[in-house]
């Protein structure tokens, strides 16, 4: 089922194949997660907004460093702590930081991935499993699973924070996360899974 959210937005709502129909009438917003190739963000409508105006919804306005570029997603990279578990940055920080820790000599502490979304896309003929590993720029691998979840946790937090926390309970919300129609079923359930994992 396609959803359209904002007038340039088509999501895939691979969560409303699976969501109860009684459910989603208590939902009081809808939070969409776009998590592209090349860039990711998000948008949110609140029922009554959607009612009046179906194309009325929030999206965030990313800047680069310089603040000369204003999108309205950022580049889908992802900086990730020398401990492997932790996002250090998203998005432009993450190009900035990760800019930075080169000119300092101190990348190879850190794990930078750049388009790491293809690569679920080429592992798709083969047999994809919860295991697998991505490799960063400097062909360092962390598992997948970690690097999805930690990027999509990212993207809901900043979403969170950006007019919703506090106003609504977040089982009033029913979460979007775009997969690739063309995708196979391992790779949306490998994208499920990792959003599950990281906003329940």
């Amino acid at each position: 089922m396609y959803v359209v959210l904002a007038k340039h937005l088509k999501l895939f709502s691979y969560y409303a194949q699976a969501s109860n129909p009684q459910k989603t009438t208590k939902n009081l917003l809808v939070g969409a997660i776009d998590f592209g190739t090349t860039y990711s963000g998000w948008a949110f409508s609140f029922k009554h907004d959607y009612e009046s105006d179906p194309t009325k919804a929030k999206t965030k306005h990313w800047q680069s460093r310089s603040g000369t570029l204003v999108t309205e997603k950022t580049p889908t990279c992802a900086l990730v702590n020398p401990d492997g578990k932790t996002l250090k940055a998203f998005g432009y920080d993450a190009e900035n930081e990760y800019r930075e820790l080169l000119d300092k000599g101190e990348e190879e502490y850190y794990f930078f991935f750049k388009r790491f979304k293809m690569e679920l896309y080429c592992k798709m003929g083969k047999d994809l499993k919860r295991d697998i590993t991505i490799k960063d720029e400097s062909s360092r691998p962390l598992l997948a699973a970690d690097v999805f979840g930690m990027s999509i946790k990212f993207l809901v937090d900043d979403m969170l924070n950006n007019g919703i926390d506090g106003i609504i309970k977040h089982s009033e919300i029913h979460l979007v996360v775009t997969v690739p129609a063309i995708w196979s079923d391992a790779a949306k359930q490998f994208m499920r899974e990792a959003a599950e994992k990281v906003t329940m």
